[in-house]
């Protein structure tokens, strides 16, 4: 009889293990890893949305004490940020008083602008993909690099233009799409400029595509007269052309959401920031930021 139990154990604990085996194999194959030996970047393919891994975000770089903010702050999931697609309307509670330093206050607004942005272009399947030091801090922090005071994005011309069109309506009231043509004070001097793009109609010749938070204003844009919206952005970089390698087939955690990237993201940013480009430097500080509860015309109003 005790023979017998422990048989019974011994195939019980076998068949347990073949089963975790199994599952593990399974779970692996749907994740891609980069190779970096200090930082490990979750890919999620196609839409599966998973868990961040926090690889980078417990090293000795987050012990670092700093006066404007924290090396590893809570991620705007952690916060309690919420923002989904439900029956067709966008449900995003502004959570930009969730956070005490001001530049992290700005990095969740600008957060939520992605994150709308993704919403709306998944929903009229628009291509584009973060880049920059918005892809850098996807990669090496899970979110923004702490220092960071904008967002970066690319999309090809046409896709630009798709946007343009058909889905800016469909940003909230708090948002707006900003181009030359909605604000003609952005037009630069030289008409030249990279983000010039012949278009016909009333898309011709429009320059420095962005998003904008209406209740946000960065001051000092008083001094130049204040002729356009000059709050927190997302800033749109538009290319006429576009590699089949760039073509965007993943997507990585950021802020515990996740946003598309370019195929080939690690030879960019290898190319971009060095191979190193995972190490922390914990020597930076942000640049000004904005008042991130007041919009120019609110503050420009109570000026005069």
């Amino acid at each position: 009889m005790r023979r017998r139990q422990i048989l019974f154990v011994f195939i019980f604990l076998v068949a347990t293990m073949c089963l975790l085996t199994i599952s593990l194999m399974q779970t692996s194959s749907k994740l891609t890893f980069s190779p970096t030996n200090q930082s490990v970047v979750v890919i999620v393919e196609r839409e599966e949305i998973v868990h961040p891994y926090y690889g980078n975000r417990f090293g000795k770089h987050c012990l670092v004490q700093l006066k404007w903010g924290k090396m590893c702050p809570e991620l705007y999931t952690e916060l309690g940020g919420k923002c989904n697609l439900i029956d067709g309307t966008i449900q995003c509670p502004d959570i930009r008083n969730h956070a005490k330093f001001r530049n992290r206050q700005a990095q969740l607004v600008m957060t939520r602008m992605l994150r709308i942005f993704d919403l709306i272009a998944q929903k009229h399947s628009i291509d584009y993909w973060i880049f920059g030091g918005t892809l850098l801090g996807a990669t090496r922090h899970h979110g923004f690099i702490p220092w960071d005071y904008d967002i970066d994005i690319e999309m090809p011309l046409e896709e630009y233009v798709k946007f343009f069109q058909f889905a800016a309506k469909d940003l909230p009231p708090d948002i707006f799409f900003q181009n030359s043509v909605s604000d003609p004070a952005l037009n630069p001097d030289d008409p030249s400029g990279y983000h010039n793009h012949e278009i016909v109609g009333i898309y011709e010749a429009t320059w420095n595509p962005r998003l904008r938070d209406r209740n946000s204003c960065y001051k000092f844009c008083f001094s130049f007269g204040c002729t356009w919206h000059d709050g927190l952005m997302v800033d749109i970089f538009v290319s006429p052309s576009m590699k089949r390698s760039s073509v965007p087939r993943k997507r990585i955690n950021f802020e515990g959401f996740t946003f598309p990237v370019q195929n080939d993201w690690e030879e960019y940013l290898i190319e971009n920031f060095g191979e190193k480009y995972f190490k922390v430097p914990t020597d930076q500080e942000p640049k000004e930021s904005p008042d991130v509860f007041h919009g120019c015309e609110e503050l420009k109003g109570s000026s005069r």
